[in-house]
């Protein structure tokens, strides 16, 4: 299972753990840097246009749920920076009473920054 593979399984909603941690055993890397790599893949797109804020806080969603049973089952702290990808998308959910469009405001600069650390 590639990237890719796993950011096409977050994007229809179909990420599980199995998927995370095949991809993990494929690339030779750590369950928690899959986690990294589907987010900030999710990040990128959204920030190049290729995806709309919905589908990509959709996805996010997704991998954040399944994430969380990750860190439950192994008591693994939070998987950074794939939390702060979330709470970037989450920033964008709702209306924080400044007259601000969320996503423009709060999701788009926080991914700028992250993209940016990354």
């Amino acid at each position: 299972m590639t990237s890719e593979d796993t950011y096409n399984k977050a994007i229809s909603g179909d990420v599980t753990l199995t998927e995370i941690e095949l991809h993990a055993i494929a690339s030779g890397i750590d369950v928690s840097e899959s986690f990294n790599q589907v987010s900030l893949l999710i990040a990128q797109r959204f920030m190049n246009g290729d995806l709309s804020y919905k589908v990509a806080d959709y996805a996010m969603n997704g991998v954040w749920s399944v994430m969380l049973n990750y860190i439950r089952q192994c008591a693994q702290p939070l998987v950074e920076p794939c939390y702060s990808v979330y709470c970037a998308f989450d920033e964008g959910e709702y209306d924080h009473r400044d007259g601000a469009d969320p996503v423009e405001k709060y999701t788009r600069p926080a991914l700028q920054s992250i993209l940016g650390k990354a």
